[in-house]
């Protein structure tokens, strides 16, 4: 995941480069491909032309394959497309990956220390112990294997939880909510969330969509059941024609200060300035919520695996008392 997201970062900001500079996209697809681009960015350079010459707009052509391009690429490529802001859309894109690329290689590299030491603390742990014992090498060897056996499954189920909540957390606000409730973590992904509303609902507003399609795009983009479902009356308000300040206000799906300062800006006109700014705010949030996850879960972990050290220990050298009382007797 990392290096997907890393090469969607590098392809998104070569895009955006190149359609700053005046490029049409055909063309800067074109240049793009006479540089030999690494497999993962060949794919997405790919997608994007054979949508082009079946005559589909850039979104479409992106959203064909939805493994590869997500609904939070699509929607703001699409609001870009249509509002003449392609440059910018991609540079938010870019933006975003790098953010997700950078924070979850520097979590699998502070992960390196702790799971070498917790390998060592199941090969060694029980040594002392089985010398003293006098244990053969094959059972020392079938202990470790059994540790490992019951490690291993553990960490699998635990993986794969939790991706399973990942996964449930954009439709269910539930799941959303737990997960937000969690901290450090939660904190670090409600800016996030906030970060993806805020990035597309400024986007479609500068390229002149109607409110209603904003606001969906905003919500879908958001990737979060709470906002999800606050989307719904959001949507619902529209439709009467009444203002969203007060949604915004009343739902707890929104940070408190967002929801005043929209109203404001609602009231005073100045909504794609306001919202410029809160997706700024947003993002660096997501940036230090991130390095702060980042930096504490291996500590985290890493404080698991002492406590199992120590614990192993502690179990040594109960046995050992254990033995000279023994021979005392």
């Amino acid at each position: 995941m990392s290096s997907n997201a890393h090469h969607k970062y590098l392809f998104y900001a070569e895009l955006a480069k190149l359609v700053t500079a005046g490029f049409g996209i055909r063309e800067a697809g074109r240049v793009l491909q006479d540089t030999h681009l690494p497999g993962p960015q060949q794919s997405l350079l790919k997608l994007m032309q054979t949508g082009l010459e079946q005559g589909k707009s850039i979104a479409e052509s992106f959203a064909a394959d939805p493994g590869v391009v997500s609904p939070l690429e699509c929607s703001i490529i699409g609001a870009g497309e249509r509002g003449g802001r392609l440059a910018q859309a991609f540079r938010h894109l870019a933006d975003y990956f790098e953010l997700l690329a950078s924070t979850r290689a520097e979590a699998i590299k502070a992960m390196i220390y702790p799971t070498v030491l917790l390998h060592l603390g199941i090969l060694l742990g029980g040594l002392p112990g089985a010398i003293l014992n006098g244990e053969s090498t094959q059972s020392v060897l079938t202990g470790i294997a059994i540790q490992l056996a019951i490690a291993y499954p553990v960490g699998f189920v635990i993986v794969m939880v939790s991706r399973s909540l990942l996964k449930a957390a954009p439709t269910h606000a539930g799941v959303d909510g737990f997960l937000g409730g969690i901290p450090l973590i939660g904190k670090a992904r409600r800016d996030l969330a906030m970060a993806r509303f805020t990035r597309v609902y400024h986007t479609c507003l500068l390229a002149g969509l109607s409110m209603q399609e904003t606001v969906t795009s905003a919500t879908t983009a958001a990737q979060s059941g709470r906002i999800a479902a606050a989307g719904a009356s959001l949507i619902d308000t529209l439709k009467t024609g009444d203002k969203l300040g007060p949604v915004f206000l009343s739902s707890r799906a929104f940070p408190k200060a967002f929801a005043r300062s929209y109203a404001t800006a609602e009231e005073s006109g100045m909504l794609d300035q306001d919202l410029a700014r809160w997706a700024e705010l947003f993002q660096q949030d997501a940036l230090r919520g991130a390095k702060r996850v980042s930096a504490a879960i291996p500590k985290i972990f890493y404080g698991l695996v002492v406590a199992f050290v120590i614990w192993k220990i502690l179990g040594f050298y109960q046995g050992y008392y254990a033995g000279l009382e023994q021979l005392g007797e």
